[in-house]
């Protein structure tokens, strides 16, 4: 796909990776949409991209919360109209022992990014099967691909997204709809600093895979979309570990 001029929507968009991807898609002439609660940072976001002679609007929502889902969507629809392309991004869950994770905490956990991808997808997803055309990206990490001791609400809704991922491409296969799902280890960002203790829960393999910034990561979810692939996995020591871990899965630890 090539994504100039192609409205792209971006969940989770004001900060970390939804916002690179929002500057480095911009930069390559898609119209970027951004989602997210914070109003302030998307205000500022899109005032830097248009600055720069880049396309952007914003709407602010909190997609823990599907009445807001629906209405955001709705509004965009409304507005900017079909978007050619979705990215789910928006994520949020501390790296906690099941003794330490209530079950609210777990429920919170699933509901974004998994409830909110749902929602999202599904508000759309009848006009792109009539216009027989578009991409749905999901954003999950490493999580989704193996397990370790100290993130249980976590990994559940990473899986729960690469679940929701493959049965959607299966879905939506026959009517020229493109699903990508795209996993990263760490990735420099402010979710460390947001969810104090979870650092200390990263698997020990980490220390083995280069860490990404904000704008690795767009870089590879944007060449990822304009290749049509199904699956991003970076960086390339993490592909190997996901490979290994299908066979020896203790060594994830």
């Amino acid at each position: 796909m090539d994504i100039r001029n192609k409205k792209f929507l971006i969940t989770g968009s004001s900060t970390g990776i939804g916002a690179a991807t929002a500057r480095y898609a911009a930069n390559k002439g898609a119209s970027v949409i951004l989602i997210a609660r914070s109003d302030d940072k998307l205000h500022h976001l899109v005032g830097e991209i248009r600055a720069s002679g880049g396309t952007a609007s914003y709407y602010t929502a909190d997609l823990s919360d599907l009445a807001s889902v629906r209405d955001v969507a709705a509004r965009i629809q409304d507005i900017e109209g079909l978007p050619d392309i979705i990215m789910n991004n928006a994520g949020a869950g501390q790296w906690k022992y099941l003794k330490d994770t209530s079950p609210e905490e777990a429920s919170a956990m699933m509901a974004v990014p998994y409830s909110s991808a749902f929602a999202i997808t599904h508000a759309f997803v009848p006009a792109l099967i009539d216009r027989k055309s578009g991409m749905i990206v999901n954003i999950t990490s490493a999580a989704a691909y193996m397990v370790w001791p100290g993130a249980i609400g976590y990994i559940a809704a990473r899986w729960a997204m690469r679940g929701f991922n493959d049965a959607l491409r299966v879905e939506l296969n026959p009517h020229e709809i493109s699903v990508m799902l795209v996993a990263f280890a760490k990735v420099t960002s402010s979710f460390w600093e947001h969810n104090p203790g979870s650092e200390k829960n990263i698997p020990k393999r980490q220390s083995m895979i280069p860490e990404l910034t904000p704008e690795d990561a767009a870089k590879h979810i944007v060449t990822g979309i304009e290749r049509d692939k199904q699956c991003v996995i970076e960086p390339w020591q993490l592909r190997s570990i996901v490979t290994m871990a299908r066979f020896f899965p203790g060594m994830v630890k």
